[in-house]
């Protein structure tokens, strides 16, 4: 890593990065109509963060390919434009949360369970809200998962950010779920 001010930088936006996601949990609330797009919200990171390796890479140019081999010197702001991608997603869902939120509960029948694979599964379930009818797919626990049956009747209690994305505060929040066996 590049010595001085930039790579104190880049450390400083790591470690920014993880604890915002340390102390959020995103809502994973899908099929609901107004909700933004998270691709489109991802494209545009990835966008900026191109854009400025491109410009980087043009302005310095001499300096990139003075201190390094060619094919390093090419690659190296492009690599990093992706890491700073990965890692500017968590602030998303800091100012989403920090710029003010309201409570939101999702009251319905489980219609059915989902889970991912991977090195860390998620565990989520299909619910259809009685308020607005729309199916909902939330993130739970793998003791809520574990506990719940299709259907069952649930209480799921997010926040809706100033952006629009769901979520709940990792440290010190209420269970997001409660089922009742129906």
């Amino acid at each position: 890593m590049r010595g001085g001010p930039i790579g104190w930088l880049l450390v400083a936006h790591f470690v920014g990065a993880l604890l915002s996601l340390i102390s959020i949990e995103p809502g994973c609330c899908l099929f609901v109509p107004e909700e933004p797009d998270h691709d489109r919200v991802w494209r545009w990171l990835l966008l900026f963060w191109l854009a400025l390796a491109a410009f980087s890479l043009v302005r310095h140019w001499p300096m990139w390919s003075w201190r390094s081999p060619a094919w390093m010197a090419l690659l190296a702001p492009w690599v990093l434009a992706f890491l700073l991608a990965a890692f500017s997603w968590p602030y998303v869902y800091a100012a989403n949360a920090l710029a003010g939120s309201d409570a939101v509960r999702f009251d319905g029948v489980a219609i059915d369970r989902w889970e991912e694979d991977g090195r860390s599964p998620t565990y989520g379930v299909y619910l259809r809200d009685a308020r607005s009818g729309a199916v909902v797919s939330l993130r739970i626990d793998r003791h809520e998962y574990a506990a719940l049956r299709t259907g069952d009747r649930a209480v799921c209690d997010y926040r809706r950010g100033r952006l629009g994305f769901y979520f709940r505060w990792r440290l010190g929040a209420p269970q997001a779920c409660r089922f009742e066996r129906s």
